[in-house]
C-alpha cells in the first residue's frame, strides 16, 4: 500500500479556494522538478540516476565488512551521515560489526570513549565529506589514520578504509594517494539529499540492511511523484504547510510513537531547517519521540502558543508484540489492561492524543507506513525529498543552498588560527 497521508485535521483550517489554486501551484513545481535541465547542478537526486553509481562496488566492499570487521566506523556529519543512520538504528540487522559514529562532535570525552571502545578490535572506516573542510570529519579522520597506522600495515590500512567523496577533491587525492577505495559524492546533490546516493548506500548496506528493497521505496515514491503531481503525499504535504505557514502556524513538531523512527526526524529536521531557514524566512522544525515526550512538552501542545503544526509519522504494523497479563493479586490498578496487547496500547495513546491536539487547535498531519522497512524508508525519504524543494519554491527560498553555516564556520576557523 506504501505511504498514506491524511491531512484532514490540517486542511480543515484553509479554504477550498486557496487549496485548489495552491495544488495548481505546487503540481507546477513539481512536474518541473522533473522535466528542467539541472543548470545549478542541485537535482541530481531526483531520479535513480545517482543511486547506481558503483552499485557493485559498495555490495562487494559491504560484504567484506560484514564478513571481516569488529567495528565500522561511520565518520561524517549533518547530510553525510543522517539518512543511513536513520535507515541503521531504526531496523534489525543480521549479524555484523557494531556501528558507530565519528565526525559529528567536537567533545574530546566522546572521541576517546569511542576510540577506547574500538582498541583490540577489527576495524573499517567509512569517511563521508561533500566538503573536507568541515572540521569534525576532516579531524576525526586525521585522529583515526593516526589510530589506524599505529596498528595496520600500511597496505591493511588501506584494506579498511572506504572514502565518500566529490570528485577532484582534496579527498580523492588522498584515496588515490593511499589505496583507499573511493565512493563518489555527486556534486549535483547536496548532503541533505544525499539518502539514494554512495553516501546512504554504502553505510545500509555495510550493516546488512537490503539496499534493493530501500532503492525500490524510493522508486515507487519517484514513479509516483513523477505521474500524479498534483496528488501525491509529497506536493500534497507541501502545499499544506505553506499555506499553514502563510496564516502564522511557523513552528512544525515531527513526531512518532515508534522511537525506531528518533534518528529519521533528526534527519527531517536538518533537511528542512537548512533548506528553508533563509532570507528571514521559514517554519522551524522540531522533533519529539512519544509517548515519552509528552510528559515533557504535552501540556505546550495542548494548550501553548497557537503557532504551530504537528505532523504524525506513524506505522501500522508494530513489530512486535507484547501482551499485559492479568495479575489481580498484584494490586495495581492497571487490571484495565489485562489481555491488551502493548501495539493497541500504543496506537490508542497516538489516536487520542492526535485528536486531542487537534481539537486544541493545532493543525495535525499523518504520515503512515505499512511496516517499519527498508523499502518504508526508501519512500519516506524521497517523498521528503520532493516535499522540500516544493514547500522552498512556494516559500520563495532557494531549498538547495545553504550559505548561513558559513558564517559561523569563518568565526570558527579565524578563532582556531586557520
Amino acid at each position: 500500500m506504501g505511504i498514506v497521508i491524511d491531512l484532514s485535521r490540517a486542511e480543515s483550517y484553509l479554504g477550498e479556494d486557496e487549496l485548489r489554486e495552491a495544488r495548481g501551484r505546487a503540481a507546477a513545481i513539481c512536474r518541473a522538478l522533473y522535466e528542467k535541465e539541472d543548470k545549478d547542478r542541485v537535482l541530481g537526486w531526483r531520479t535513480e540516476e545517482t543511486s547506481v553509481l558503483q552499485l557493485k562496488q559498495i555490495k562487494e566492499k559491504a560484504a567484506e565488512i560484514r564478513r571481516e570487521a569488529d567495528v565500522f566506523v561511520i565518520v561524517g556529519v549533518g547530510g553525510s551521515n543522517q539518512a543511513a543512520r536513520g535507515v541503521i538504528e531504526a531496523l534489525p540487522r543480521p549479524k555484523g560489526p557494531k556501528i558507530v559514529y565519528l565526525g559529528n562532535t567536537l567533545s574530546p570525552y566522546t572521541i576517546r570513549r569511542t576510540l577506547e571502545g574500538m582498541e583490540g578490535k577489527s576495524v573499517y572506516i567509512n569517511v563521508i565529506a561533500k566538503n573536507f573542510e568541515t572540521l569534525e570529519p576532516g579531524s576525526h579522520f586525521r585522529i583515526l589514520r593516526q589510530w589506524m597506522g599505529s596498528r595496520y600495515s600500511k597496505e591493511e590500512m588501506a584494506r579498511r578504509i572506504v572514502v565518500t567523496g566529490t570528485r577532484g577533491s582534496r579527498l580523492e587525492e588522498i584515496a588515490e594517494k593511499e589505496g583507499y577505495l573511493f565512493l563518489e559524492f555527486p556534486l549535483s546533490v547536496g548532503g541533505r539529499y544525499s539518502a539514494f546516493t554512495p553516501v546512504g548506500l554504502f553505510p545500509i548496506a555495510a550493516a546488512g540492511l537490503d539496499v534493493d528493497e530501500y532503492l525500490a521505496g524510493m522508486a515507487a515514491a519517484l514513479k509516483d511523484c513523477r505521474e500524479h503531481g498534483e496528488d501525491n503525499p509529497a506536493v500534497r504535504y507541501a502545499l499544506v504547510r505553506q499555506l499553514l505557514y502563510g496564516r502564522g502556524y511557523d513552528i512544525e513538531m515531527m513526531v512518532s510513537f515508534e522511537p525506531r523512527y528518533g534518528f529519521f526526524t533528526k534527519w527531517w529536521v536538518q533537511l528542512f531547517g537548512e533548506s528553508e531557514g533563509k532570507d528571514k524566512k521559514g517554519i522551524f522544525p522540531a522533533a519529539s519521540v512519544y509517548s515519552e515526550d509528552l510528559h515533557s512538552i504535552g501540556q505546550y501542545m495542548q494548550e501553548g502558543r497557537r503557532n504551530l503544526t504537528e505532523t504524525f509519522v506513524s506505522v501500522k504494523e508494530p513489530g512486535a508484540s507484547v501482551t499485559v497479563e492479568s495479575c489481580p493479586e498484584y494490586g495495581d490498578g492497571f487490571d484495565y489492561l489485562d489481555g491488551m496487547d502493548f501495539g493497541d496500547i500504543n496506537r490508542a495513546a497516538e489516536k487520542a492524543t492526535l485528536e486531542a491536539h487537534a481539537r486544541g487547535g493545532v493543525p495535525c498531519i499523518r504520515f503512515e507506513a505499512d511496516r517499519v522497512s527498508e523499502r518504508s524508508f526508501g519512500e519516506l525519504y524521497y517523498y521528503f525529498m520532493v516535499a522540500c524543494a516544493v514547500s522552498g519554491e512556494l516559500m520563495g527560498v532557494n531549498p538547495f543552498d545553504q550559505e548561513g553555516v558559513e558564517e559561523y564556520k569563518r568565526s570558527m576557523f579565524a578563532a582556531l588560527g586557520k
